[in-house]
Order: C-alpha cells, then sequence, then structure tokens
C-alpha cells in the first residue's frame, strides 16, 4: 500500500518535536506528529527523579536532557508511535483530519478526535489566538575556536542576560577531541534581536572578551624577555539559533487540547504502556 493512499485512524494524537512532547506521547501511549525534532540543548540537564529508572538513569548526578530525549525518540520509533518519524514537512488541519506533507511531497492524512499540542509552530489551521504573552528568547551562538581552543574550562559563567554562560565542548572540526569549540547562551527580547549592540557580531566580541578574563589565551607566538608571547583568541561565528519562549492562548475549540507542562512536571507522571513498556527496560 503506498504511503499516500493510507489514512490513519487516531483519537489523540500529540503535536510537537521537543522532550515534552515525547515524553506526554509514551506516558499516554499516543502517537506523535511533528514537523522537525526538537531535541533539547546539549548542555541541559535535569535533576534526577526516580521515574528515570526507567530509561537506565540512575538517580546519582544530573541527567542529560538530550540523552533522554534520545532514548524517547528510540522508544517510540519502535512502539510505532512516531509512524512519520522526521519526514513531515507540514502539518494542516482540516475538520477532523490531518493533512501531513512529507519530505518527497506525498501527503498523508490522519483522522483524530483530539489534538493534544505542545509546539504550534508549522501548525495550520488553528483556533484564532486571543492572547500571547511574550518573553525572552533563548539564543544559542556557535563558535569555531581558532585560536584558545586548548584549555581545561568547561563553561564560564557570564554577568547578565547578552552571554549568560559559555560551554566548552571537543570540536567535531578535528580528530584532536582536547581542542574545544564554544558555545554561548543569551536571554534577549525581539526588540534587542534587532539591535546591532546584541548581534551575533557583539556576541563573537564579547566571548573572545570573556575568554580572555577567564586566562584562556592563544598559541604561543615567540618569546620576549624569555616569556612566551601569545597570539589573541580568535573566533569565527558559525550559527546562532534562536527560540522563541512566548506563550499562545487560543479561543476554545474542542478538537484541541494545548499543554504547557514543563518537564518537571511530566515527570511526575511517567508511567509507560504496552511494547513501549517492554523497549524501556531493554535501555
Amino acid at each position: 500500500m503506498k504511503l499516500q493512499k493510507h489514512v490513519y485512524e487516531w483519537d489523540r494524537v500529540v503535536i510537537g518535536g521537543d522532550l515534552r512532547s515525547l515524553l506526554f506521547a509514551a506516558t499516554h501511549d499516543y502517537p506523535v506528529i511533528f514537523t522537525s525534532p526538537n531535541p533539547p540543548f546539549r548542555f541541559n540537564t535535569i535533576t534526577p527523579h526516580p521515574s528515570l529508572s526507567n530509561f537506565g538513569f540512575t538517580e546519582k548526578g544530573l541527567v542529560s536532557e538530550l540523552e533522554l530525549w534520545e532514548k524517547m525518540f528510540f522508544i517510540l520509533g519502535l512502539s510505532g508511535l512516531c509512524p512519520l518519524s522526521s519526514r513531515a514537512r507540514s502539518i494542516r488541519v482540516k475538520e477532523n483530519t490531518l493533512i501531513i506533507t512529507t519530505e518527497n511531497l506525498r501527503v498523508v492524512k490522519a483522522t483524530f478526535n483530539k489534538l493534544i499540542v505542545f509546539e504550534d509552530t508549522h501548525l495550520q489551521g488553528l483556533p484564532e489566538v486571543v492572547r500571547e504573552e511574550h518573553a525572552n528568547n533563548v539564543v544559542f551562538d556557535w563558535f569555531d575556536v581558532r585560536y584558545g581552543c586548548r584549555h581545561k574550562l568547561n563553561a564560564i559563567k557570564g554577568a547578565d542576560q547578552f552571554i549568560s554562560r559559555i560551554h566548552f565542548y571537543p570540536t567535531g572540526r578535528s580528530d584532536n577531541k582536547s581542542l574545544k569549540d564554544a558555545v554561548s547562551v543569551s536571554h534577549l527580547s525581539n526588540e534587542q534581536l534587532k539591535n546591532l549592540d546584541f548581534s551575533e557580531y557583539m556576541a563573537r566580541f564579547k566571548v573572545e572578551h570573556i575568554m580572555k578574563e577567564a586566562g584562556i589565551k592563544g598559541p604561543i607566538n615567540g618569546y620576549r624577555n624569555k616569556k612566551p608571547i601569545f597570539l589573541n583568541i580568535k573566533l569565527e561565528h558559525a550559527e546562532r539559533q534562536v527560540v522563541p519562549m512566548g506563550k499562545r492562548t487560543y479561543k476554545r475549540d474542542r478538537r484541541y487540547e494545548f499543554r504547557y507542562d514543563t518537564i518537571e512536571d511530566l515527570l511526575h507522571k511517567i508511567n509507560l504502556f504496552g511494547y513501549a513498556k517492554k523497549l524501556a527496560g531493554f535501555l
């Protein structure tokens, strides 16, 4: 049977590709659909919780959100609860039918009774927005470190919202894993994102300054009076990622259930079902 001719029939379906969506889908044995996977920031951690023992985590030490997301994605995929994996490119709601366009421009249809929405991005056909709450965006600036990549620091805490933290990680540009690249975390408003004072260029300048203040140096470039001369730290901006943190409230529609749970809220409610529960036991 060709994919575009098959019509799924679901009672409830979760919309979203973040960790909250996957946790909720696995807990309630619901299928989950998203237009793009949304794994957590690689340095995000959560406090250990007894429910995480289902996935092979102990109650000692912090738990990586990314590792938990990867395990949930794996479990849902093998359980048949992630039917389109990451192939969906757009999702449109028409009455009680989802019309999903895949990466190969095929159309998949699914009937439903209730949509449980965690992420509304790229979801078409939503009810009218009645209230929108704005919050600072989380901004990740990724840097290739050209000079200043040899040091023992894993992170530096900044002094304000613009570059509040810098994380260092083994570069993927070399087989030498002692060399480190960097990513900074900021919390900026929409207005600040349009301001050159908070641009990628200023982020690079500020990160270089913070690294220098922390004692990080570039490579040795000769000696003077028997003392080494170090080159200045040099960064190249690779990418900026902006994660909106606002919240929309929609006009009531019985087809939709909009969820605003935190990860911590959901961890208290984890109770896997069926095949997903069996798979978790092997992790």
